[in-house]
């Protein structure tokens, strides 16, 4: 397991690539989970119910897979699914994990009247969740780094746009 974090440290500093990791679905349901739970605590930590949270992290997880899966289709890369949709949710439950502290920091700030600085991390943690995820599609689709973080920002624009018309108010 130690190793398997390690590589998902690396991969979020951009020294490793997504065709490292080996295509197995039984890493891909282990990290889909972990994923999963990754969402739930950075929805409590923002102060949402846990079935919201669930709720939310699975839209996610199916969008981000289901667009993958067409993407690759219609590139005609079909067997790079595995690694790169393991490499999306791993990373991405790295950079959530993160994530909960300055959400816990901001969310007491907020519950305080305050005005905190907290939210710069998360600002610099969504900058750098796009560029990850650009490395990562990048080598998936044999593009530049910018192509794939232009296609990151734009994946987060519908994701939140979905996410939000299925859970409002949250």
């Amino acid at each position: 397991m130690e190793a398997l974090i390690r590589f998902f440290v690396e991969l979020c500093l951009l020294r490793r690539a997504p065709q490292d990791l080996p295509g197995s679905s039984t890493l891909l349901g282990l990290i889909l989970v972990i994923n999963l739970m990754a969402s739930v605590l950075v929805g409590l930590a923002a102060g949402l119910a846990a079935p919201v949270a669930l709720g939310q992290g699975l839209a996610d997880a199916v969008l981000t897979l289901g667009l993958l899966h067409l993407a690759l289709g219609l590139t005609r890369r079909p067997a790079r699914f595995l690694q790169l949709a393991t490499a999306l949710l791993g990373t991405g439950a790295l950079l959530s994990l993160v994530a909960v502290a300055p959400l816990l920091l901001l969310s007491g700030a907020e519950s305080r009247g305050e005005t905190s600085l907290a939210g710069l991390p998360l600002i610099f943690l969504l900058f750098w969740s796009l560029l990850v995820t650009g490395h990562i599609l990048r080598h998936g689709f044999d593009l530049r780094l910018g192509q794939g973080v232009l296609i990151a920002v734009a994946y987060n624009v519908l994701a939140s746009t979905l996410i939000n018309t299925l859970f409002p108010g949250s």
